[in-house]
């Protein structure tokens, strides 16, 4: 496959896996901020916990599947005989661990670079996202300096 083809097409699923990312903040964004707002003053940890864990099981969710989505996309491309073999590449590309005892062909090398910007990316989104609930959260666990 030749450079450009590459760009473009890791391009594309890097947008696709945004996309997951962006939608999955959406739909549980207002559910989170609508039980945030419910919950009284002095609310136990709790339910705080639970909170914490919804926001959390979202972003775990979302990087799932952005893996199974480079993990497909490189099956389907050849670049590995089993499907497990492409999942374990995939994840170690997106989290940019990149053991190296796996490696892509020439042909896909710049591809597959692109599964490692969509994790630095989207990682950053789960952040931000995570850190947004957290402040909302942070003044129903009182000032206890």
């Amino acid at each position: 496959m030749g450079i450009g083809t590459q760009i473009l097409m890791g391009s594309g699923l890097l947008f696709l896996c945004a996309g997951v990312q962006l939608w999955i903040i959406a739909r549980v964004a207002p559910a989170l901020l609508s039980a945030i707002a419910r919950i009284e003053d002095k609310t136990g940890p709790l339910r705080l916990f639970g909170l914490i864990c919804i926001a959390f099981g979202a972003m775990v969710l979302a990087h799932t599947l952005q893996i199974w989505l480079w993990a497909a996309s490189f099956r389907y491309l050849g670049a590995f005989e089993t499907l497990p073999e492409a999942f374990y590449f995939a994840v170690v590309s997106y989290t940019t661990l990149g053991y190296g005892d796996i490696t892509l062909g020439e042909g896909l090398r710049i591809y597959g670079s692109f599964a490692a910007i969509t994790g630095l990316l989207t990682f950053g989104v789960s952040t931000a996202f995570l850190l947004a609930v957290l402040t909302r959260i942070r003044p129903m666990l009182g000032d206890e300096r």
